[in-house]
């Protein structure tokens, strides 16, 4: 599969302009056994981030989600629509915003999305600590977001200092897995860097899971989240299949099988609720401990 997802690459980056040949150089050298791509080399000729800014806002919560491959898609835009509408129930007035960064993702070779995703949320996660005065934040991402979304959070608790807002982290079958760290799709994944960072940072983090589709380094519980494992909910059998209007597209994602559908869940069944500060209710894990697994009916 990686081979795959490294032949969609190259000609991406072929094409991409403003692009040194030392990263092409690097792909052809590390596509040998055993040649692993380092974050030093990520360093050395990092992703050009100049043009991710977020828009400007005066709302003391925030509600920031990072898109997959290929999106933002259907459930992205459900996500938000489900979010706003819940915020607008509730009477929280929240600043919810996808962050689009398909331009970095679809220039990015394999070895390269998880240190550009990580640099991506480090940028805006510190940028959001500049922000005096915030009380909630709250990241989501899916896919190959989890690595942008889990660092977001991280970079922003650093810098924030200790009157910081509080923080939760919604992750949908985040894909967790360096180039060099992939295995099988039926690897229990331990090893992969997102298991060692994914929720360690936030206060409270939560992972929605399809444990039975193809995609390698998405089919285990994240030890550092509560988790909901919704491969058995009776409603996935009602998931629409993708209808992006690119027929390709939607072929390739139907070969991923369920892999949107956690998105699709919390799309579907999120809530804002309010503590009585009028602020997001943070959810604890005292009372989910993290490395749970509920199965979602």
């Amino acid at each position: 599969m990686l081979a795959l997802l490294s032949a969609a690459f190259l000609p991406a980056l072929l094409r991409t302009p403003g692009l040194s040949a030392n990263p092409l150089r690097r792909h052809l050298r590390c596509r040998q056994p055993g040649c692993a791509f380092t974050e030093a080399d990520y360093r050395a000729d990092p992703a050009d981030l100049s043009a991710a800014v977020l828009p400007e806002f005066t709302e003391q919560h925030v509600y920031l989600h990072f898109h997959g491959r290929g999106g933002p898609d259907r459930e992205d835009a459900d996500l938000q629509a489900r979010i706003i509408a819940q915020d607008k129930a509730a009477g929280l007035d929240r600043f919810v915003h996808v962050f689009v960064w398909r331009w970095w993702l679809d220039a990015a070779t394999a070895e390269r999305i998880s240190y550009t995703g990580q640099a991506l949320g480090r940028k805006l996660g510190q940028a959001l600590a500049q922000r005096k005065g915030l009380r909630s934040l709250h990241v989501s991402a899916t896919s190959a977001g989890g690595f942008a979304g889990n660092e977001c959070i991280a970079a922003y608790v650093a810098a924030a200092g200790p009157e910081r807002a509080t923080t939760r982290l919604t992750l949908c079958d985040p894909f967790c897995a360096r180039a060099d760290e992939v295995g099988a799709p039926w690897d229990d994944g331990r090893r992969t860097s997102g298991a060692r960072l994914f929720g360690r940072d936030a206060d409270f983090a939560e992972h929605f899971l399809n444990s039975d589709d193809i995609v390698p380094s998405t089919n285990f519980a994240l030890p550092l989240c509560y988790c909901y494992d919704v491969t058995g909910s009776a409603e996935r059998a009602s998931f629409p299949p993708p209808s992006s209007g690119n027929f390709l597209q939607d072929v390739g994602l139907r070969l991923l099988g369920y892999h949107n559908w956690p998105i699709g869940y919390v799309a579907r069944h999120y809530e804002t609720r309010l503590d009585a500060g009028g602020s997001p209710m943070l959810l604890s894990h005292s009372e989910l401990p993290r490395g749970t697994v509920f199965k979602v009916p």
